[in-house]
């Protein structure tokens, strides 16, 4: 299916020869990315969005594969002039940026937490905690499965934020699973040769460290960083050590 980009809902900030692209986790809204953007901007654009049928993006009422979301994304970033591109996925948009680092010619990718090669570490019941209707019963869950060790408790603002953030973005979940269907992470995993940067939350047990340690593997040109009191939405917990890291791999490797 074609993805109509004049449906997007697009967010571009900054501005330079440098540019991020920026792809969300799943069913994850934009925003997921607002401690993070702050120590990008000092090193170029960002550009970021919602997927459609996530957010402020109208569903297509279809799903897409990780391909198609790609090649919207990567014409997202050329209608907004892009330089030289850094593509930078968390979670599920880590397997869209997997892709588009196979498929399109990009200064570098990161890698973000990516997950699904192996199986998670989570409870199954704590996994399913979007489902929870009571909202004190689904932030404990939430928090056991995708977040470190008391996170809510060293920093309850923050953790309030994300809960409700997450909690309250609209999701068509056919895209999410749709996606995952038509693009098999045996298609794209590691199998790419650009720069590549995974960051990873020490405490992740989604996108845990065998995820982490097989790429590392795979791809010759990679580094790989465990950011520490970070789970699987490390992108969030700790926003700003996240910005740094891709920022000192840029300077190291002159991209």
């Amino acid at each position: 299916m074609t993805i109509d980009l004049n449906a997007i809902h697009t967010l571009i900030e900054g501005d330079g020869a440098r540019s991020f692209l920026l792809l969300n986790g799943a069913g994850q809204s934009l925003r997921t990315w607002d401690h993070v953007v702050p120590g990008l901007l000092s090193a170029g654009r960002v550009i970021r969005f919602d997927v459609p049928g996530v957010g402020k993006s109208p569903s297509p009422g279809a799903p897409y594969s990780f391909e198609e979301l790609g090649q919207a994304a990567m014409e997202l970033a050329v209608r907004h002039g892009v330089g030289d591109l850094v593509v930078i996925g968390h979670a599920w948009g880590a397997r869209a940026a997997q892709v588009i680092a196979r498929d399109f010619d990009i200064a570098g990718v990161v890698v973000g937490s990516g997950g699904g090669k192996f199986p998670p570490l989570a409870e199954p019941e704590d996994m399913r905690s979007l489902y929870v209707l009571d909202a004190d019963d689904w932030s404990r869950r939430f928090e056991r499965a995708y977040c470190a060790l008391d996170f809510s408790a060293r920093d309850p603002e923050l953790a309030d934020w994300l809960f409700r953030l997450v909690r309250e973005t609209p999701v068509d979940r056919s895209v999410v699973t749709g996606a995952m269907e038509r693009s098999p992470v045996d298609s794209y995993w590691g199998q790419f040769e650009c720069p590549t940067l995974l960051l990873y939350g020490a405490d992740d047990l989604v996108g845990h460290s065998q995820h982490a340690e097989d790429l590392h593997r795979l791809l010759p040109d990679s580094t790989l960083v465990y950011i520490e009191q970070a789970g699987h939405f490390v992108v969030a917990e700790q926003g700003e050590r996240f910005a740094a890291e891709v920022l000192r791999w840029i300077d190291e490797r002159g991209l």
